[in-house]
């Protein structure tokens, strides 16, 4: 339990009220006077407290006997949960959720979640990266039905018709005005824990919007181990995943298929890779993102380079100055950069990439010329 940061303490005539303000106000959210004891208990959710840690701090302070401490607890937990009710305290354990909840492992990229909620609403995209246990978890979902008790605002760090982010002190509150059933997600900024509030029934669209969503839970974890997830096509070449990447429309699938037609190239994924360096070495992680392409992989490769795709009339390579290939590959992710310090965990993860592998601009028609070219540039490149 702690305060509701959407309530301050004041004294009116020397009496001491938990008053609402700001959206608590246009919530029609109601006050409430309290005593000395309400006072100091107020003061100790400053910081975040079980019920358990409040009544043994509350019954030390007050020198409770132990012929008292029954009566005493049932009226402290009495007041809190008032508090509750009303919304002037939040409760910090875990949603309590429907009898029928169920829980998936998951691991993705190295990096292991555990998704709790009514098993209808998993989605089943995530299929071949169930796993049976693992350790450490390192994110918790939790998918509860409904609006949470209190809907709080905060800073705004991004808007727009698919997205909005706000900032609170210590979470994030993520909306998504497209996809109606996902009612807002709170994702705490150590990224280990999130709640997902949402809304049957639990079809095919439900699925899609929420898999969407789930992946900006997975990506801001991911930033934060040091990994970052670039908008890109890839195959696997001579043992080593080969990334194709440019704007909506630019080709990647196309230049990709030529390579698979050429010279058999497995697809690795689609539409989006995840990077991080294991061992000093740039590696690729299977992810279950993929776009449209229905194409996606479980296993990790090393990389071996990021090929950035240009239209063009002719087929040519074009060798890139080291501030340009960071830039422009930066420029191709779609991890967090909410702020300027999520922006720097970018950037710093490109710089180790891209000193270690190839980075050129691909300036391409459509024709098989295309793949012919790249492919002998990325062969000369491994002669080296």
């Amino acid at each position: 339990m702690k305060q509701n940061k959407g309530f301050i303490l004041k004294e009116i005539a020397d009496i001491p009220y938990l008053l609402p303000y700001g959206q608590m106000i246009a919530d029609h959210k109601r006050g409430m006077k309290i005593n000395s004891t309400g006072v100091y208990l107020w003061k100790l959710l400053e910081q975040e407290h079980t019920l358990n840690e409040l009544l043994s701090l509350s019954a030390a302070y007050y020198d409770i006997s132990e012929a008292e401490r029954a009566e005493f607890d049932k009226d402290i937990s009495l007041f809190l949960n008032q508090l509750l009710t009303y919304g002037i305290i939040e409760d910090t354990t875990e949603p309590a959720g429907s009898a029928d909840n169920s829980e998936w492992l998951l691991s993705i990229g190295q990096l292991n979640l555990q998704l709790t909620g009514p098993k209808d609403a998993f989605p089943p995209e995530f299929t071949d990266f169930v796993v049976s246990e693992v350790s450490p978890v390192h994110q918790t979902i939790h998918l509860h039905i409904g609006f949470p008790a209190i809907r709080t605002n905060g800073q705004v760090l991004l808007r727009n018709q698919e997205l909005v982010i706000l900032e609170q002190e210590e979470q994030y509150i993520l909306l998504f005005p497209a996809a109606r059933q996902i009612l807002e997600i709170h994702l705490k900024k150590d990224a280990g824990k999130a709640t997902c509030y949402c809304i049957p029934p639990f079809d095919k669209s439900f699925h899609y919007d929420l898999f969407h969503a789930l992946r900006l839970l997975y990506l801001y974890l991911a930033q934060s181990k040091g990994m970052v997830a670039l908008h890109s096509a890839s195959l696997l070449y001579k043992d080593k995943a080969w990334l194709f990447s440019g704007r909506s429309g630019m080709g990647k699938s196309t230049h990709t298929n030529l390579w698979k037609k050429l010279y058999d190239t497995p697809i690795i994924n689609g539409d989006l890779n995840l990077l991080g360096i294991e061992n000093g070495l740039p590696i690729v992680y299977g992810i279950p993102w993929c776009g449209t392409s229905g194409m996606y992989d479980t296993k990790t490769y090393p990389l071996g380079g990021i090929v950035l795709l240009n239209q063009a009339p002719t087929d040519t390579v074009e060798a890139l100055t080291l501030d340009r290939k960071q830039l422009l590959v930066c420029q191709r992710l779609i991890s967090p950069a909410w702020s300027a310090e999520l922006f720097d965990k970018n950037l710093d993860v490109v710089r180790k990439i891209t000193d270690k592998i190839m980075v050129c601009k691909l300036h391409c028609t459509k024709e098989d010329s295309a793949a012919e070219v790249m492919h002998e540039a990325i062969e000369n490149y491994l002669a080296e």
